[in-house]
């Protein structure tokens, strides 16, 4: 489950930062989609009451719930994380080259690298605690900081790492898919009667993940690298003269996602309470499929989004017209996916309002298509709100606190070091 980051002075800190409207719109594009895959894999967080199969999710799902559960399947789960990770990747990538491009040393760098996770880390771990037990933002913080350490020790060290750890992200998929095997019924702290106790019952864990985040999370790595690797092509940026290798990158990446997700999503459908597959290897190895085929699919969204969003951009710009609904929806998008950070928090608010026994209990009286059905609307409703923000040329909440904590993300040009 699943980036954010007055004249007087700036001299001193260098070029500012990329203006809102200067953004590349393919990767906001892809961020903005992706909130809404992570708002919808998080719901088997909140829910709880029923017992498990693959997935987290409820073997006993009839109906609507079960062809959520099947969709959910084919297009979000172990999708939506590895595309958010890899454009997590893409924005390091991004900030690493214009380091460069300013002739800042690989120490300076990583020292700002180092206080901007540190302080992501923070509100990850706060996010954790406080709200949702499964926040992703704090293993975002440790193993950004290692790509990062990594990207500033030569150009082959880092896709080696990255290729290194894809057997940790198989991993990840084995235990979701043979979730159902070990019994449960939903996070502990998904039923807490209070919400000081699911305070007490998220601490432990969420602070132990971020201790061992480097080894229990490693696999992130592995998306992380691909996107800054891509950052030095300027692959979703420079979208003309990467069509050739976008295209077919889009087309295959989605169609390889898809044909991946078939298995498990085939169990989900018709053996949940696994009266047939009683032997979890068998299931595990879907889940390794599940899990690795969703970074092809991750990166066949990212293509596609990249060439839609050029798409709109050179309508905008004298090419063929499109649709204005169309023109709409993607710069709303967009103007999400560059508040990501703001957007990601908010879910969470969204869900601990309406799912825990303390306040409305949905979590135990809805299944996932109920579920799906708030995430969607809460996305939706965050568009129009991002898209005035980005109209008024701010910045989300959390964004500006995230850079008022952490300093610029510019570097300094190299006469300017001290």
């Amino acid at each position: 489950m699943r980036t954010a980051p007055g004249t007087a002075g700036q001299a001193s800190r260098g070029p500012a930062s990329v203006p809102l409207a200067e953004r590349a719109g393919g990767p906001d594009l892809a961020r903005g989609l992706a909130l809404a895959g992570i708002a919808l894999a998080n719901t088997v967080g909140w829910l709880h009451g029923h017992e498990w199969t693959v997935l987290l999710k409820q073997q006993d799902a009839t109906g609507l719930d079960k062809v959520a559960d099947v969709l959910l399947a084919l297009l979000v789960d172990n999708r939506g994380f590895p595309l958010f990770a890899m454009l997590f990747g893409y924005g390091l990538g991004i900030l690493h080259r214009r380091s460069l491009a300013a002739g800042e040393s690989p120490g300076r760098f990583l020292r700002r690298m180092l206080r901007r996770h540190a302080v992501l880390l923070v509100i990850g771990l706060l996010h954790g605690i406080l709200l949702f037990q499964g926040d992703i933002l704090a293993a975002y913080a440790v193993i950004g900081m290692l790509c990062a350490v990594l990207m500033t020790r030569g150009r082959a060290l880092l896709p080696i790492a990255g290729a290194l750890c894809l057997p940790a992200l198989a991993v990840w998929g084995w235990a979701d898919a043979t979730i159902g095997f070990g019994g449960g019924s939903g996070y502990a702290a998904a039923s807490a009667p209070d919400h000081l106790t699911g305070v007490a019952l998220r601490a432990p864990g969420e602070l132990r993940g971020a201790a061992l985040a480097v080894v229990l999370d490693i696999g992130l790595l592995a998306p992380m690298a691909l996107g800054a690797l891509l950052a030095r092509l300027r692959l979703f940026e420079e979208v003309a003269e990467n069509r050739d290798l976008l295209v077919p990158m889009a087309r295959w990446g989605i169609v390889c996602g898809l044909a991946g997700a078939v298995p498990l999503a085939a169990v989900l459908l018709l053996d949940p309470a696994h009266e047939h597959l009683a032997d979890p290897t068998a299931v595990g190895i879907m889940g390794v499929v599940h899990q690795l085929t969703g970074l092809l699919g991750a990166l066949g969204l990212a293509a596609a989004a990249a060439l839609l969003a050029d798409r709109v951009r050179t309508a905008a710009h004298g090419g063929p017209a499109l649709p204005r609904l169309v023109t709409a929806a993607v710069h709303g998008v967009e103007a999400l996916g560059a508040v990501s950070l703001s957007a990601y928090l908010a879910q969470s608010v969204l869900f601990l309002a309406l799912f825990p026994p303390y306040t409305l209990d949905l979590g135990a009286r809805l299944g996932s298509a109920g579920a799906c059905a708030i995430a969607l609307a809460g996305w939706l409703v965050m568009i129009p709100l991002a898209a005035a923000l980005r109209r008024a040329g701010r910045r989300g909440p959390m964004e500006l606190v995230l850079r008022t904590l952490a300093g610029s993300t510019s570097p300094r040009p190299a006469g300017g070091e001290r």
